[in-house]
């Protein structure tokens, strides 16, 4: 609860310069509190476990990335910046599931006022409204299955939820949408390719793992019914995962292959959830946190080059980074990070998915050669947009980055350095 007040007096501070020293004052609060023991008690409708306290702690480490960040009308942003970190902590750490539905789509809100608000083209409001009725879409039969099971809405006794196949569909399509998986994903390069970089790193960083977050708290209701369509649900992750990393390859908006990438590592993330494994759900949870920072990262770096070139084509960027050693060595770190490769953190949730999958279906040569093709797929496109950036003849219309000042450096640091601690002690991210 202490640090909710903080966050609340931050709010209402009238300058964002004295915000800072605050904020990092609790986010080191926070990390000497971390949580060992299976469950906190904060009030008595908030309750947090070690899943609750990582989730929650990515979200208030980007948070911190973020209010660095110059922009216009900085006092409503360094607002909307800290209602959103507070409407997240009464997400992950609400043990009702009403609760949690109804701070989880306020959340939303604030990234759709963000993205009309800073956002810089009058497309913005299609990309907007096209979210709003996926949103409403999957929402309104999700409010009828949480009504028919009034009484078993605490998590404490969310297990004994007995759901039909509409009311387990319901409750799957929701959190498939935040995620998101593939078919339910058109609203997410939209929102990207329209939203300023801040939307977007919000975006990409956090509100993704809204969707995991909620499948990991109801694998306990659907848990039976998964068992059944096991095999449909990990044929569609690891078919659609491969499709769309073989999409990665067709885009030359560089928010949009970014976007794309994100929905390949969510879709494993979905796949691992379902099987309900310990060391699936723990290659999630890595996934969850590495690529939360990697995203954010990559949107970040990819909004440097458009405010040098004026454009997001990959091919007008081409070489953009070759002559600046340290935006080429963070520009390799991010994409070799999305890749996986170690040292980042990434990496072992990638290969505990694959592990976990295998074990799953040790038999089947097609998932064998699935898995293996999705891997060298994603690291395949991770690489090409490196190699393009970063080599090559420079195109005529544009300049180098030639100023990759201390800001921008110290912005991806702080982004890079959380991937590889955490992976030197993994431990610390057993849920």
């Amino acid at each position: 609860m202490k640090f909710f007040m903080v966050i609340m007096m931050m709010i209402m501070m009238p300058s964002p310069k004295k915000l800072v020293i605050n904020y990092s004052l609790v986010m080191l609060l926070f990390n000497l509190n971390m949580q060992k023991q299976e469950v906190s008690k904060i009030s008595y409708f908030m309750w947090g476990d070690e899943l609750s306290f990582w989730t929650f702690d990515l979200s208030l480490w980007i948070g911190f990335v973020l209010i660095f960040n110059k922009i216009n009308q900085p006092k409503i942003y360094s607002k909307s910046v800290f209602t959103m970190l507070i409407l997240l902590m009464m997400t992950f750490y609400s043990w009702n599931l009403m609760m949690f539905y109804l701070m989880f789509e306020m959340s939303m809100i604030v990234v759709l006022m963000i993205i009309m608000t800073w956002g810089y083209q009058p497309e913005r409001v299609e990309a907007a409204l096209f979210m709003i009725m996926m949103t409403v879409m999957t929402s309104l039969p999700f409010i009828t299955t949480m009504m028919n099971n009034s009484i078993n809405l605490s998590l404490w006794n969310i297990q004994y939820m007995e759901v039909n196949k509409w009311e387990y569909l319901s409750l799957m399509l929701v959190f498939m949408m935040k995620m998101p998986t593939m078919f339910l994903h058109m609203w997410l390069p939209k929102v990207h390719v329209e939203s300023p970089v801040q939307g977007s790193m919000l975006l990409a960083s956090i509100l993704l793992k809204l969707g995991s977050y909620g499948l990991i708290r109801m694998t306990s209701t659907n848990s039976e019914m998964n068992n059944k369509l096991e095999w449909i649900i990990l044929s569609f992750s690891l078919w659609t995962a491969l499709s769309l990393s073989m999409i990665c390859f067709m885009q030359t908006d560089l928010k949009t292959m970014i976007a794309y990438s994100s929905v390949v590592h969510m879709t494993l993330v979905f796949a691992t959830i379902t099987l309900d494994k310990s060391k699936s759900m723990l290659g999630g949870m890595y996934i969850m946190i590495g690529h939360g920072m990697c995203s954010a990262g990559l949107f970040y770096m990819a909004n440097i080059m458009y405010k040098n070139s004026k454009s997001r084509s990959i091919i007008i960027n081409k070489s953009m980074f070759s002559m600046n050693s340290s935006a080429m060595m963070m520009w390799f770190f991010m994409c070799m990070s999305n890749s996986p490769m170690p040292p980042s953190i990434n990496f072992m949730g990638e290969l505990f998915s694959l592990k976990s999958i295998m074990n799953w279906s040790s038999t089947s040569s097609t998932v064998v050669v699935t898995m293996t093709m999705i891997m060298f797929s994603s690291s395949l496109y991770s690489i090409f947009m490196f190699y393009v950036i970063a080599h090559g003849m420079l195109s005529k219309s544009t300049n180098t980055v030639k100023i990759f000042n201390s800001k921008n450096m110290n912005t991806t640091s702080m982004l890079i350095i959380p991937m590889v601690m955490i992976s030197i002690n993994p431990d610390l991210l057993i849920i």
